[in-house]
Formats: C-alpha cells, structure tokens, sequence
C-alpha cells in the first residue's frame, strides 16, 4: 500500500523499508530503483517490548538518515517508536489496517501491544473509521484510504484471454477471491458454499483462489460439496491485477475487514462483487458492490451473482 503511494509522489520523496517477513512479492529491487533501501530485522516477539541490541543498533547507526517514520500497524509500534526516538527521531506516524485485534496469533497480545501507539504516539492513522475506532478508541485519528493504481487495474481484453488460456479457464464462468487460507476472517467455508450453489446455476464455474494454499479442512470441503475439480488454489501471486482480468464475478464475504484492498482493486478492474455486510461500507465506492448479509443463506448469494 506505501509503495502504490509512493509510486505517485515525487522522486524527490525517498522512502526506505524496514520489514521483518520475506514474500514471495520481493519489492526489494523496485525499492531500491525508487531510490530507497530495504532492510530486515528479526520479526519482534512479544518478550521484544525492550528493543533487541539489534535494534537499538540499527536506529543509532542511522540516526539523522530519515525525517519520518510510518509504522504499518498499531501493535509493531512498541518495537520500534521507542528506540527510533531515542536515535532522534521525532516525527512517528501509525496506520492501523485491520477491524479486528488480530488476524493471526494472539488478539489479548496484539490489544495489548497496541496501548502504546494508542497513548504515546500523536499522530494516528486509520485505513477507515471502523478500524480507528477499534485501534484508538476516543482518541482523535485521520482517514488515509489504501492507495489503488486504478490505471494499471483497467480491463485489457488482451490480458484476459492470455491469462484464461494460461489457466485453462477456457469459456468458464469464473469466481475470484483474494485471501489466505490461514486467517480466519476470510470466511472460505462460506465462500465456498456459496460457490457450490453458483455451481449448481453454472456448470461452467470456476472458483479462483489468490492467496490460498489447499488445506485438510478446505480440501474435504470442496469434496462434500462437489466441487473439488471446480476449485482453483493459486497460492500467493505478486500480479493480481492479471489475474483479476481473468474473473467473471468477486466474492468477498469476510467477517471483519479495514479496508480491504482487493474489493477496490477488483472494482478499479471492473468485476462485480458481492460483498458482506460486515466488512466496512467504505470500500464499496462504485456500482459494482452488491452488499449481502452473511445470515444470507448460500442460495441467496449464488442468486445476486
């Protein structure tokens, strides 16, 4: 989301990384064509509240290096504002992006960790109000919405038919979906039953995963509900807006979100979608966006396609 930002500001604005997870969407070399440097840090532990000697290094070897640092999650400002200020630094800013404590691992740890941008650090960021709300409470915080290239996103004819021939999608009717399989909130039981009821109207349906690695629980799914040859995993991909062009229809039908990028990237490449009623209503900026309950049966669903 910061490099779509960046990407449209001037070359005069230099922007330097520091990142704990390797992806397979290695922006290292693009990072640094920008002018900027990437650098890795051991991912911070909850035991890591003190700054690691590693750490507090790597603030004192760059102290003066940059005017400003954007902390990309309320919960990781502990680790690192601390000793960015001890190094000099001063103009610290936080972004949460999630309506939920945690995606992964521990929610009373993340709640917890977050007190401190909650209370020490001024200037708050919120992807949107329900997610500011969650992350700062009563505490004031400006709307900064997750940067899109709509351009780049726009429908190419040409692109989706290489990708359909790549996929071996043929004349398929084709339902998209961008989210791991490991976090909870993307609610693929659900999305796969509406699928299966959409399968059932279109013989012709493929689902298409972006993020997704096949499970135990999802495989059996996809058995029982028969639609195991109907159901693509493709796993993480670093050019999402090729595989966009390939789909028919979105389904998002999460139960917590900030701001999901992928809802507006899939309107940006002009899909429909069908959204859940508890993700936030921000997101649906277009037309596009039909909005359904998740105490909508399947059935339901698979009708507004």
């Amino acid at each position: 989301m910061i490099m779509n930002y960046q990407r449209a500001m001037s070359a005069d604005v230099q922007f330097d990384y520091l990142y704990f997870l390797d992806t397979q969407a290695d922006r290292r070399a693009e990072i640094e064509a920008l002018g900027g440097h990437a650098y890795k840090m051991d991912f911070p532990k909850p035991k890591d509240v003190l700054p690691t000697k590693k750490m507090r290094a790597f603030f004192l070897e760059h102290k003066g290096t940059w005017q400003a640092m954007h902390i990309h999650g309320p919960h990781f400002a502990v680790f690192v504002a601390p000793v960015a200020k001890m190094a000099g630094l001063r103009n610290i800013v936080v972004h949460s992006h999630t309506t939920v404590y945690t995606l992964i691992g521990s929610a009373f740890a993340n709640r917890l960790l977050s007190q401190y941008a909650k209370y020490c650090i001024p200037k708050k960021l919120a992807c949107s109000r329900a997610s500011g709300q969650l992350w700062y409470g009563q505490k004031p915080f400006t709307e900064l919405r997750n940067a899109v290239d709509c351009q780049a996103l726009q429908f190419d004819p040409a692109v989706r038919e290489h990708m359909r021939w790549q996929l071996h999608l043929d004349d398929a009717f084709v339902v998209g979906h961008i989210g791991k399989t490991d976090i909870p909130q993307k609610n693929h039981e659900f999305l796969f039953s509406v699928f299966a009821e959409i399968h059932k109207l279109r013989s012709n349906a493929k689902l298409l995963l972006i993020g997704a690695v096949p499970t135990d629980r999802l495989t059996a799914l996809a058995k029982e509900l028969n639609i195991v040859d109907s159901v693509l995993f493709l796993g993480p991909q670093s050019q999402i807006s090729a595989y966009l062009q390939a789909m028919d229809l979105f389904v998002f039908p999460s139960i917590s979100e900030g701001l999901p990028m992928s809802v507006v990237e899939a309107q940006a490449a002009g899909l429909p979608v069908l959204l859940s009623d508890a993700v936030t209503r921000e997101v649906a900026c277009t037309s596009l966006v039909k909005i359904l309950s998740l105490h909508q049966s399947p059935e339901e669903w698979a009708g507004a396609a």
